[in-house]
């Protein structure tokens, strides 16, 4: 009988918790379980994966995104939505998507008629790659959007092929991969210039995005990639100098007096440091 219960225990008890940790932060789980999917079915030797990445946007504030691979076919950036009946904090079940790519908010309808309108995912990655390509000095276009929402939604609007399932996920972007956007030797270069970018950020920032998270929410071809860098780079606009004052990468301001450029602190307002913009030949 005592063996009976420790089995019971040792099988019965981590399911529970995980039931738990579901119906607490569905949110949370499905990011999880995407990663997992990603790990699993791409080569880790020609996919490089980062998770829960955040990021310094240009107005001082910001952005966290929940995926990002980076490989041949280019920077795939991944938002992800879990929706079921967490809005009541049931167990998850299955809903209607119902948006389109020009909607500001986007609608999931669950079972009995309750509703839930959120933000256009689209235009909410479209952000994300916009503070990416700021950051890393590199073109949008070597960017791709993917949302991906869990299998318990149910499309019921057409949708675009960059929106999709976890399970299309891996897939989609495998067969991209033969795009040739990034030479396999700059994978790791551009997935470290982002962490590098990521290592600005104090606790204190990241902390306050979380709370401000809480407040408001009770593909063309193209030449090679230039590289990435948080480090001081030569030429083009796609330097990226540091600061002079604490090290920190910074970001090309607009000056509100005369409309001039300059290099701004990403870490501001906790540092002040600013370097002049050359001017371009």
């Amino acid at each position: 009988m005592t063996t009976l219960l420790v089995l019971l225990c040792l099988f019965v008890a981590p399911v529970l918790a995980l039931c738990a940790f579901i119906k607490w932060n569905p949110g949370a789980f499905g990011e999880w379980l995407l990663h997992v999917m990603l790990v699993a079915k791409l080569d880790k030797s020609r996919f490089r994966i980062l998770r829960n990445v955040m990021l310094p946007t240009e107005n001082g504030a910001t952005t966290q995104i929940d995926h990002i691979v980076v490989c041949a076919g280019g920077v795939f950036v991944i938002e992800t939505k879990t929706y079921g009946n967490n809005d009541t904090r049931k167990r998850p079940g299955s809903c209607w998507i119902f948006g389109s790519p020009g909607d500001r908010e986007w609608t999931a309808s669950y079972p009995r008629g309750r509703k839930f309108r959120f933000q256009n995912p689209i235009r909410q990655n479209f952000k994300h790659i916009a503070t990416l390509s700021d950051c890393l000095g590199i073109p949008r276009e070597y960017f791709k959007s993917v949302v991906a929402f869990a299998g318990m939604a149910k499309f019921k609007t057409e949708m675009p092929p960059d929106v999709m399932h976890f399970a299309d996920v891996p897939g989609y972007i495998q067969a991209h991969e033969k795009d040739d956007l990034v030479k396999l030797e700059q994978i790791p270069e551009v997935a470290e210039a982002i962490l590098s970018w990521q290592a600005t950020l104090t606790r204190e920032r990241k902390a306050a995005h979380v709370e401000n998270l809480r407040k408001s929410h009770p593909p063309r071809q193209a030449s090679p990639i230039p590289p990435a860098s948080a480090e001081p780079t030569q030429g083009g606009d796609a330097a990226v100098p540091v600061c002079p004052k604490c090290g920190a990468p910074m970001v090309l301001r607009t000056r509100k007096s005369d409309g001039g450029s300059f290099w701004g602190c990403s870490a501001y307002p906790r540092c002040r440091g600013i370097r002049d913009a050359q001017p371009t030949a």
